[in-house]
Order: structure tokens, then sequence, then C-alpha cells
């Protein structure tokens, strides 16, 4: 059965109040109204509706999340790559905002940036253990295998 205008207008309000928390890219929110259990005209008609009022964007919202997961809470390119294909944004563009917005330098200092601070609550373990530590800390956070063992030869020279 389909949703009176009335409806569709209710549930584009949750929609839009779903939006305000953060930006969110079109695979979330067409996942937001499945949960909901919404049918497939209903959504469709949403998500036009925000595309004419141009809140849908998955390229600005991938670059939002790439300048958080830089500057708010430093992360590598693999986990960033990984977060954003999880919330449904196209490959290519993730390709061309990483390249274009994190180059290997960066990629470098933000290690170095992260490193830095975890290597200060290593600095009472023995070396072998804070430098497996800080590699394994590194690691996960999406820095690559050759960005992480640069890192750590450098902060661990310094030491």
């Amino acid at each position: 059965m389909a949703d009176t205008s009335e409806d569709i207008g209710f549930k584009f309000d949750k929609v839009l109040k779903f939006l305000s928390f953060r930006a969110r890219s079109e695979f979330e929110i067409n996942e937001y109204m499945l949960r909901k259990g919404w049918n497939e005209e209903t959504r469709k008609k949403i998500l036009e509706k925000l595309n004419r009022l141009q809140l849908i964007d998955d390229e600005a919202f991938a670059r939002q999340w790439i300048e958080f997961r830089t500057h708010g809470r430093p992360e590598g390119k693999t986990l960033i790559k990984m977060e954003l294909r999880r919330k449904g944004v196209d490959k290519e563009i993730i390709d061309k905002l990483l390249s274009e917005e994190r180059g290997s330098a960066s990629e470098k200092i933000l290690a170095e940036k992260y490193g830095r601070a975890k290597l200060k609550r290593f600095k009472n373990l023995p070396a072998l253990e804070a430098k497996r530590k800080l590699y394994s800390a590194l690691m996960m956070r999406g820095f690559s295998g050759e960005t992480v063992r640069e890192v750590i030869d450098k902060l661990l020279k310094k030491e």
C-alpha cells in the first residue's frame, strides 16, 4: 500500500532529523529507511527529494569524513577507505579524494603524531614491548606497514 503525501512528509521529517546529527551517505540514508520498514516507493520519493534539495552528496560526505579522520582522529588511508566503503561510498570517489587530500608525506606526519602520543604511554615498558605495542597501535589505525616501520624507526631513534 502506498503512503499518503502526509505519511511521506512525516517520514521525510524523520530522515531530516537523522541527517541533523551528522552528514550521511545515500547508502546510510537508504539503510535507515529500510530498518524502519518503509516501502520502496516511499524510500525512492524521499531520496529524490533529498537529491533535489542537494542534501545528499556522497563526495562531500566522504570529503568531510576524510577531513575528520585526518585532523580530529588521525587514521591511515586503509582504515578510512574501509569505513567509507562500509558507508556505501563509491570506490572511485574514495580513491580520488584520498589521493587529493592525503599524500604519503601527510600520512607519515599523522602516523608520527599518533605514534609520539602512544609512545609516551609506553615509556615505562621494555624497549621491545614498547616497539611491538606501537607497531600494533599504528597498524590498527590503518597506516601502511611501510609507514609504520619508518615512523617507529624515527621515533625510537629519538628516544
